[in-house]
């Protein structure tokens, strides 16, 4: 019942919350490791020095980085 272009835009929709299911558990995984929310949280604790510098702000970037990923994937499941 589906056309081809339909059945490809439903497939490209499934990847893409795929991916970005993938992304949201890799930032989970960053935050649980320093017992945080959100990156803010995080951010504030290093900071305060509540937490080890090396490596809470490399994981503090890439937590940065997989949140701006969610953005690109949010914008394209936006656009289809």
């Amino acid at each position: 019942d589906l056309s081809e272009d339909e059945l490809l835009q439903q497939a490209l929709v499934s990847f893409l919350r795929e991916k970005k299911r993938q992304v949201l558990q890799s930032r989970l995984d960053i935050l649980s490791r320093y017992g945080v929310d959100s990156i803010a949280e995080l951010e504030s604790r290093l900071a305060q020095g509540l937490v080890v510098e090396h490596p809470a702000w490399e994981d503090l970037i890439a937590a940065e980085n997989l949140t701006a990923r969610l953005e690109e994937l949010d914008a394209h499941l936006g656009t289809l």
